[in-house]
């Protein structure tokens, strides 16, 4: 009795995380993160842009937002990756897509694992407006993890960034801060 008790707790166990894996309609499947490094930056019309699209104001000179993302997933090579869309821009981080120009950012495709990374250019006059948002959604993350330690999610998350750099505001919830600062000085002006 004791056996099947164990088993069968064991197999309850399996579907749940099963099911903390599984990925939304929104996002992709079966991506990797060699695909992932194809990062799809993306104009508030919804179209991918291309390569540097977001070069402006608060980047520094040569540097692109699919280069620094493409950084990021270099740094978490193991993880697996979303890419953000306008669904999401705008239900998971509130931003209203008339103060946005364009776009980029990567969303953990495991349930369990705190870790967003999003650059949206603002329309001019808007990266507070934009900023705000971003850190709504962090507030948010730190809601959903305050009681929840696997993966050190309670911390991260309250170490969550909301930067501004010209045009440019960027939320980065991860488990690597000091790694990421350095990527983020390299390709922003702050």
């Amino acid at each position: 009795m004791k056996k099947i008790s164990v088993f069968l707790l064991a197999a309850m166990m399996t579907a749940s995380l099963a099911g903390c894996g599984a990925s939304n309609s929104s996002s992709q499947t079966g991506s990797s993160v060699g695909d992932s490094i194809q990062s799809s930056v993306v104009e508030s019309s919804g179209t991918e842009a291309e390569s540097g699209a977001l070069a402006g104001t608060g980047m520094k000179d040569g540097k692109t937002v699919e280069d620094f993302l493409a950084a990021v997933n270099e740094l978490y090579s193991e993880m697996s990756f979303s890419d953000i869309d306008d669904a999401m821009l705008k239900d998971l981080y509130m931003v209203d897509p008339e103060n946005v120009a364009s776009y980029a950012g990567k969303l953990s495709m495991i349930n369990v694992q705190a870790f967003d990374v999003l650059v949206v250019k603002a329309k001019e006059g808007k990266v507070e407006e934009v900023a705000s948002s971003l850190e709504q959604r962090k507030q948010n993350r730190i809601s959903e993890f305050e009681f929840y330690p696997v993966n050190n999610n309670d911390v991260n998350t309250k170490n969550a960034l909301v930067l501004t750099s010209g045009d440019y505001a960027i939320l980065v919830i991860c488990d690597n801060y000091e790694g990421v600062q350095e990527i983020l000085d390299e390709y922003f002006t702050f």
